[in-house]
C-alpha cells in the first residue's frame, strides 16, 4: 500500500481544501434507509447493514470499523404522512448500548410537542451520519 502525504488538496478549477478538513471534517459513514416493515437501505457510505431491533430501534453496522466508539452520531427521520402521530424527527444514540468501532445503536422517536414524545416510531425516511 502506498501513502500520499500532503497538506492541501486542490481541484482543477483551483479551489483548495486543507487535508485536515478532509480527514477530520467529513462523514465517516452515513445511511438513508426505510425503517418501516423490512428495513431497506436506499443509499449508504461505509454502512454494511442495519439490524432492526423493533419499533424505531436500529443498529447501524459499519463496512470498515471506526478506530473506537468515540464519534458523533446525528440523524433525523420523517415522511410518514401520519398526521395523527406528529412528525418523526428525534434521533438519539441508544443509551443502553455504547457505540463501538463496529456499530452504533440508534433510536427514532416522535417529535411533536403534543403527541407521543419519546415514543419510538418506524419512519419511512430515516437518516444517520457518523463523524469522527
Amino acid at each position: 500500500m502506498s501513502t500520499i502525504k500532503t497538506t492541501t488538496l486542490s481541484t482543477q478549477g483551483g479551489s483548495t481544501v486543507p487535508m485536515d478538513t478532509v480527514v477530520n471534517g467529513t462523514a465517516k459513514a452515513w445511511v438513508n434507509f426505510n425503517g418501516q416493515g423490512t428495513v431497506a437501505i436506499r443509499r449508504a457510505f461505509n454502512v454494511s447493514s442495519i439490524t432492526d431491533n423493533g419499533t424505531g430501534d436500529y443498529v447501524i453496522n459499519f463496512t470498515n470499523a471506526m478506530v473506537d466508539g468515540s464519534y458523533l452520531v446525528g440523524g433525523s427521520a420523517g415522511g410518514n404522512q401520519d398526521t395523527s402521530r406528529g412528525f418523526v424527527g428525534m434521533m438519539s444514540v441508544y443509551t443502553a448500548t455504547a457505540p463501538t468501532a463496529a456499530a452504533c445503536r440508534v433510536a427514532f422517536g416522535l417529535g411533536s410537542n403534543t403527541v407521543g414524545n419519546g415514543q419510538l416510531y418506524d419512519s419511512v425516511y430515516s437518516y444517520v451520519a457518523i463523524f469522527r
